[in-house]
């Protein structure tokens, strides 16, 4: 099959509308090719898509799966520096924005949904409208916003032509009722700061951050080196205390050990410009709760009391140590003080009320100021 030559004018003719992609798809069922602008490319079933999905919901909640894949086609979408190349190479020197849409014509012509639209174009901002994506179809029955892939593309697109860090949201979804699919990419600072409050939100998830080097020996968490620590820690880490000194005085050691680290860890967040309690507390209950420690199920504020009731599910202690009939959380609670102690800038006591380990539905823990 003779390959049809692709030259400036035919690019320019896209972006004017005169030509669609149509004359340039090459299609080798014997061979098994499909190309477009003679790069091979593959066709995209409903089905892949919805596998790629679920995948991620598998482990992760659909919001968050939605991010997974937006970050997965990020890195397609700056796949897409090599096309910008080539046109500054002809003389075709386009802006942001220009270059963003001509990607998403070629796409979008090859099934991967309706035509888009400018509703506002900066150097900083762009909103761009389409009346619904293919993922907006395909995953129509979540019946929320789910274009991952989209404002994937968008960020990894503009990311690449422009060398700087852009954050893509989704305003409006065609699959979540909504009369069209609304994209606002706008330039910003992809900082510490930002990626631990996005996590804080729930707008994103600690996985998306960690660099695992399995094979080196090393795990960085937001460019922070961390390890990975097995539950059966605490069980052991508490029998050679007990051993040494009896189980209340471990309790209280660990106990005390684990409010050390609550601290340290908000003074780390501290150093990276947060400064709001609220914040740095929430901060670090997110945190922990995505690295496996516990999931929280609720906190309560009594101002009477001045008393904070924070209720858990699964703490590492109470997973690691079964039913023994009594409180085991000490490190737990230690850590809770910690936070909130650090957080505050108060004097706090940390107990545990209530524990899975002693047959409770949930642990609970009280956190009060320290008597003077």
């Amino acid at each position: 099959m003779e390959r049809k030559k692709i030259g400036r004018e035919d690019f320019e003719a896209l972006i004017k509308g005169e030509k669609d992609i149509a004359p340039y798809i090459e299609l080798d069922p014997v061979a098994g090719t499909y190309s477009v602008f003679g790069v091979k490319t593959a066709s995209n079933p409903n089905y892949l898509v919805k596998a790629i999905y679920e995948m991620y919901e598998t482990n992760l909640n659909r919001k968050l799966s939605v991010q997974a894949v937006r970050n997965l086609f990020r890195s397609v979408g700056m796949g897409s520096v090599g096309l910008n190349n080539l046109l500054k190479k002809w003389g075709m020197d386009l802006k942001p924005a220009e270059f963003l849409m001509l990607v998403f014509k070629l796409q979008h012509q090859q099934g991967w949904g309706s035509p888009l639209e400018f509703v506002e174009q900066s150097d900083k901002k762009i909103v761009i409208r389409t009346k619904q994506t293919f993922e907006s179809q395909v995953m129509n029955d979540w019946k929320m916003p789910v274009c991952g892939i989209h404002t994937g593309w968008i960020e990894g697109i503009l990311i690449a032509v422009t060398g700087k860090n852009w954050f893509c949201l989704e305003t409006k979804c065609h699959a979540n009722g909504d009369d069209y699919c609304e994209f606002v990419a706008d330039q910003t600072e992809s900082s510490w700061q930002w990626k631990a409050g996005a996590i804080v939100k729930g707008n994103s998830a600690i996985t998306e951050y960690i660099e695992h080097k399995p094979l080196e020996g090393k795990i960085k968490l937001i460019d922070d080196p961390v390890v990975l620590m097995p539950r059966f820690i605490f069980t052991s880490m508490m029998s050679s205390l007990k051993k040494t000194m009896g189980e209340m005085p471990a309790g209280g050691v660990n106990y005390r050990a684990y409010m050390d680290m609550g601290k340290e860890n908000v003074e780390h967040y501290k150093k990276m410009g947060i400064t709001k309690p609220n914040i740095l507390a929430d901060m670090a209950f997110a945190f922990y709760s995505q690295m496996g420690w516990f999931k929280i199920i609720k906190t309560e504020w009594n101002v009477a009391a001045k008393m904070k009731t924070i209720t858990l599910e699964h703490t590492a202690e109470s997973e690691a140590f079964g039913n023994t009939g009594k409180n085991v959380c000490f490190c737990t609670a230690g850590l809770l003080a910690g936070i909130v102690e650090g957080a505050f800038g108060i004097k706090v006591q940390g107990r545990e009320i209530k524990c899975r380990s002693k047959g409770d539905e949930h642990c609970v823990f009280t956190i009060t100021n320290k008597p003077e």
